[in-house]
């Protein structure tokens, strides 16, 4: 993120402007280069990330990069120690705002140590205490920062979780409640087969046993209505067999009838 100075117009990095305002009697504010915000103090601190050039031009054809806005660790130590810079102890603070001017401060600590004696000139007698206390806090302040971002990372899994175990639980739930209504369609198709069963059951039983008079008198009324009054033998039982209403059983009693006739 750069921000130029709203006093003099001077293009700003960011670990620059400290080092500028001291310098520049103008500077009440600075402003984002790319969201042209302006901000005043100290403020200018918690503005980490903001739109590119390209992402406000191009709008709706803008990609980007493909990392989603992913810091690198890098910028992530390079923001520990510009936030360091204003709450480090007063003992070593004067010399953090210094550290927050420069670029690429390294994060490895025997490094660490060389760039900063070297670059602010902290070199024999107490300065190697100065240096030690500078990076024993900015370590502190990074093991903070990997505890809360750890912690958030286990509250969102534990959501996840929970929002995956809820989700289960309603589909297991929708599908029991399918399986039931399948369940009671059957029974009640089971039920209703089971009563027509019945009910066939009790026609039969109701119905009168055929006789050698009642066929006979049942093929008379049939072959009066057949074209002159003949028909088939397989043609004749059939019609006879529906008028009467036969079961299978007695239909065969009705065929044997019908030859003894």
């Amino acid at each position: 993120v750069f921000f130029s100075c709203d006093g003099c117009g001077t293009m700003l990095k960011k670990n620059q402007v400290d080092a500028h305002a001291n310098k520049c009697r103008r500077c009440d504010s600075v402003s984002c280069v790319d969201c042209s915000v302006a901000f005043y103090g100290d403020d200018y601190r918690q503005h980490t990330s903001c739109i590119s050039e390209a992402e406000r031009y191009e709008k709706t054809v803008y990609k980007g990069s493909g990392k989603n806005g992913k810091k690198s660790p890098q910028d992530v130590w390079m923001d520990l120690i510009q936030n360091s810079a204003t709450t480090a102890p007063s003992s070593i603070q004067h010399y953090m705002t210094q550290l927050a001017a420069l670029d690429n401060v390294p994060r490895k600590p025997k490094q660490f140590r060389n760039f900063t004696a070297n670059s602010l000139k902290l070199r024999g007698g107490s300065s190697q205490s100065i240096v030690d206390a500078m990076w024993d806090y900015l370590f502190q302040e990074k093991e903070k920062l990997m505890t809360e971002k750890k912690k958030q990372e286990e509250q969102q899994q534990e959501k996840k979780k929970q929002q995956q175990q809820q989700q289960q639980e309603k589909d297991s739930k929708s599908t029991n409640e399918k399986e039931n209504v399948s369940k009671c369609d059957n029974s009640t198709i089971k039920g209703e087969d089971s009563e027509q069963d019945e009910r066939n059951t009790a026609a039969a039983n109701d119905a009168p046993e055929l006789t050698s008079k009642m066929v006979t008198k049942t093929i008379k009324k049939v072959l009066k209505k057949a074209p002159k009054r003949s028909m088939k033998l397989k043609l004749l039982r059939q019609a006879v067999s529906d008028k009467l209403g036969a079961d299978k059983k007695a239909r065969k009693r009705l065929k044997k009838l019908m030859e003894e006739i």
